[in-house]
């Protein structure tokens, strides 16, 4: 078996080279079946019991520490590679990795405010296994902090009953997907198809990984197809959305013409491809927003979205538009770090050019100008304000910007951000989602866990990213004098408005975690939803220190971090073991992380 020793770990003669053979085929009886072995998380110092149903919390003492790192502290990404590396082969057995025919290869390197986490994939026969992955995370003298394991067993004795080659071609397999999609109208995202293992009730399966974006059925759809029969394993929107009504607001029906998936894996068809270029000359706008709403600027929880445009007069402010592009005397909303698109259908399927101006966009509520402007201005200073906590350079969360579309989903009143992709849409209904800050910076939070947690997915992820993106419209608004006006626990005081959906809420102190449970985005347990289960103990958190004085950039930066080496599968209970950790090593002796700790248990998410 061959490998590129940097990036590939082949246990079998790698870990044998150092520390002696691993279990071989002969060595392993004939029957022991392909595994899916317990998704683990070790922590330095893990208080017991801390597991619950989907995650077993360890501590990192129950492994073989380095006592010290070979080459001093380490500088750079390779040396941190090889820690990594050495650490994972010394723990070969404990991470059930003795004798497995899956290649861990690397996957990629991070470095984030509390160090760096090496991770990797497990491979079969050159291809990855869906939902395989481990990480090692290493402080910045050397030392590993915390270990993530998702990972499959493959016994050698049982590569055999593993399918290699595919009996259907690619355009056999957009066929299928064609017959059971039934595409309709624009191609937002034309179609891509890779090949990968997937793991089915612990058997492996070669599949098809295809991913195609259309007006109709609306959605960013993936399918995993078996490769052998044509069977579809698995599908799903890839969108992080709100559904908060996802329907077109119109009512209207439309006969759109079909998709040609097979022409548009070719070329013919495709959408246009998002800039990533910036033309013209960097310059600053102007503009009017609402900062961050009208409601809380006008402490008015009375206000209706038909009111008279002059009763909002009041809660304008003008802004400076940093970074836009200037083309001869036309400025437009594209630069490096927001661009304003046209990338999906708006209302009643339209397309809505992003907005220009000559020096100042004077839109108010009800032009979609307005939207560009409210969606490129606090989207930007977010990401600005993620560089000032530290996430730039090397840490840059968003090195190539983020495409944004003001008047997207279709024209359904949703949002959502679109993980892969990476772009962020906001729809219209009721009061226009790009209005409320708060819904801004709630997508803007999906598009920040996933580029701070690129493994993202399965477990509790899905509440989680929910509860986050509150978190983060939260906190922009604890920064502001007046921000938690006129109802401090209210999410969305504007889009929310009780005539439109009715918001969540932040401070939900009866909500309470079952380690038995799996919870997924926006589902409803009686009294709350999954989202109000995670956001309250993080917002509330952040009430507390900031009312001891703590600044809301620290509390952020734990919050932050906390997600940034968590792996996949998490649950609640895991991440908020991993966000006390973190709350310690990234300030030492100041009992933050008490303060989480605290509130983790007040909702019994840490026993």
């Amino acid at each position: 078996m061959e490998c590129d020793m940097p990036n590939r770990i082949c246990l079998a003669a790698f870990v044998a080279a150092m520390f002696g053979p691993t279990l071989t085929a002969s060595s392993q009886t004939t029957d022991t079946p392909i595994t899916k072995l317990p998704t683990e998380l070790y922590l330095r110092n893990a208080q017991q019991p801390l597991s619950d149903s989907s995650v077993i919390i360890r501590s990192l003492q129950d492994l073989v520490m380095p006592h010290d790192s070979p080459g001093g502290v380490p500088k750079n990404d390779d040396q941190f590679k090889t820690l990594a590396r050495d650490f994972i082969s010394q723990n070969s057995t404990a991470f059930g990795l003795d004798g497995n025919a899956a290649n861990l290869v690397l996957k990629r390197v991070r470095t984030g405010l509390s160090g760096t986490v090496v991770e990797y994939e497990q491979r079969l026969n050159g291809l990855p296994i869906i939902d395989s992955q481990i990480g090692v995370s290493i402080d910045r003298v050397g030392d590993v902090t915390s270990v993530t394991k998702n990972l499959i067993e493959v016994p050698t004795s049982k590569t055999g009953s593993v399918p290699t080659t595919a009996k259907l071609a690619e355009a056999d397999v957009l066929d299928i997907v064609s017959a059971d999609l039934k595409p309709a109208g624009r191609i937002i995202e034309a179609p891509t198809v890779s090949k990968a293992y997937l793991n089915e009730d612990n058997v492996l399966t070669l599949t098809y990984i295809v991913r195609v974006a259309v007006q109709e059925p609306f959605g960013y759809w993936e399918y995993h197809i078996d490769a052998e029969t044509g069977r579809i394993a698995e599908k799903f929107d890839r969108r992080a959305q709100e559904n908060k009504r996802a329907f077109p607001i119109d009512g209207g029906e439309t006969t759109l013409p079909a998709v040609d998936l097979r022409g548009a894996l070719k070329g013919s068809g495709s959408p246009k491809s998002l800039s990533k270029t910036i033309s013209g000359k960097v310059v600053s706008g102007k503009a009017w927003v609402f900062d961050p709403n009208p409601v809380t600027t006008l402490n008015n929880s009375t206000l209706s979205d038909t009111a008279d445009g002059a009763i909002f007069e009041g809660a304008y402010v003008q802004v400076n538009l940093a970074g836009v592009s200037q083309v001869g005397n036309v400025l437009s909303l594209n630069g490096s770090t927001v661009r304003i698109e046209d990338f999906e259908p708006g209302e009643g399927g339209r397309s809505m050019p992003p907005s220009t101006a000559t020096s100042e966009w004077t839109a108010r509520r009800g032009d979609n100008a307005f939207n560009d402007v409210m969606s490129y201005y606090f989207i930007s200073s977010s990401i600005e304000y993620l560089r000032k906590l530290g996430y730039q350079g090397d840490l840059e969360l968003f090195p190539s910007g983020i495409a944004i579309d003001s008047d997207g989903a279709n024209g359904a009143d949703n949002s959502h951000y679109v993980p892969g992709s990476d772009v962020l849409a906001f729809g219209h209904g009721c009061v226009d989602d790009n209005e409320d800050t708060d819904v801004i910076l709630h997508e803007l939070g999906h598009a920040i866990h996933h580029h701070i947690n690129p493994e993202w997915f399965g477990g509790d992820s899905g509440a989680i990213g929910e509860g986050f993106g509150d978190y983060w419209a939260v906190s922009y608004r604890a920064k502001l004098p007046n921000g938690a006006d006129p109802d401090p626990g209210k999410v969305f005081p504007w889009d929310g408005i009780a005539e439109c959906w009715g918001g969540r809420r932040a401070d939900v102190a009866h909500a309470m975690y079952d380690p038995l449970e799996t919870y997924d985005d926006h589902e409803s347990f009686g009294s709350f939803v999954s989202d109000e289960l995670w956001s309250t103990p993080l917002v509330q958190a952040l009430q507390d220190l900031k009312a001891q004085g703590v600044e809301v950039e620290t509390v952020d930066k734990i919050v932050l971090e906390g997600m940034f080496d968590i792996g996949r599968n998490f649950t609640m209970r895991s991440l908020a073991a991993n966000t006390v950790k973190k709350a310690e090593l990234l300030f030492p002796g100041k009992g933050y992380g008490t303060t989480f700790e605290q509130r983790f248990k007040e909702h019994r998410i840490l026993p």
